[in-house]
């Protein structure tokens, strides 16, 4: 049997682009990892950050482990690196490279511990739902609802993975994919949940429904692949696969990036801006200020309001 491991959550060969370029003699190259609420700054290896024991493996019946689910990520961390290298040299996509880019996105959209935490939070809820509903009303004869979803609570992480790649990977395949450019000398942050799923115009709907979708007209997912280049899948039809962002614009995607955050965030030199952290009042179309209005006025590439 394998000897139990650490998983990581966020890939150290995807965070090795943030290595800080300056390492202090004596020391090996580490990333700048902050506290979300910046209480907190500390160098550290990408080898030993972000991860966790056994965080996507699935343990059988029997006892024995299931590592199918890693090794899995494993493949798209490979295929990621050789994308990687193609998006720096500014080289035009092949459909299996942007297909593989789609797999890893949708992977790490699954991965973050964030994510899998909240899917935890969710499928205990509807654990304890089925209970009761079954201490209320009594269960069928020979049914075992309840004791299938609690097996499903044990491997809700590494099941969660497979699905959003599987779910997402096409739909990501499906929208116009652009690789945002920068040589801003603070570049693009990434985080602890780096794939962000986020509707722009979410701001015009009522804050029940503000939730963004896959299916979504409006809806953007975004995801930093280094401090220079990001990947933005939206559906609007842009013709350049590469597209070069003014510094206030990066600043905006920062922005977007730390708020989605789960603890941390991380920084290529260190630094940060006081317009990444900005709380911001509603915009004037918002549902708030427009008595439940919901009309559509066009979505915008980036987001001008605070994320929702």
């Amino acid at each position: 049997m394998p000897k139990h491991g650490k998983q990581h959550t966020i890939p150290c060969s995807y965070l090795a682009s943030w290595i800080d370029p300056v390492t202090p003699a004596g020391q090996t190259g580490a990333i700048w990892r902050i506290s979300k609420d910046r209480s907190r700054k500390w160098r550290r290896s990408p080898e030993k950050t972000f991860r966790e024991t056994d965080r996507y493996t699935i343990r059988m019946k029997d006892g024995t482990r299931d590592l199918s689910v890693e090794s899995t990520l494993g493949q798209t961390e490979t295929d990621f690196k050789q994308i990687l290298t193609a998006i720096r040299r500014r080289q035009n996509l092949t459909a299996l490279q942007r297909a593989r880019l789609s797999i890893f996105t949708a992977a790490m959209m699954g991965r973050s511990k964030k994510q899998g935490d909240h899917w935890l939070a969710q499928w205990k809820n509807s654990v304890e739902k089925v209970k009761h509903l079954e201490e209320r009303f009594g269960r069928a004869e020979g049914s075992q609802l309840s004791e299938r979803l609690e097996e499903g609570l044990e491997n809700s992480h590494a099941n969660l993975v497979i699905n959003t790649i599987k779910i997402a990977a096409p739909v990501l395949l499906s929208m116009t994919l652009t690789i945002i450019t920068t040589n801003d000398t603070d570049g693009f942050i990434t985080s602890d949940a780096p794939a962000v799923m986020y509707n722009p115009s979410a701001h015009k709907l009522p804050p029940l429904f503000r939730s963004p979708g896959l299916l979504q007209t409006g809806v953007e997912v975004s995801l930093p692949l280094s401090p220079h280049e990001l990947a933005l899948y939206c559906r609007q039809p842009l013709h350049l696969l590469y597209t070069p962002f003014p510094v206030k614009y990066v600043d905006e995607i920062n922005r977007t990036t730390y708020h989605f955050a789960g603890e941390e965030f991380i920084s290529w030199k260190g630094n940060t801006r006081e317009i990444w952290f900005e709380k911001r009042e509603p915009p004037p179309d918002a549902w708030e200020n427009t008595n439940g209005a919901t009309e559509d006025h066009g979505d915008s590439v980036r987001p001008s309001q605070e994320p929702l």
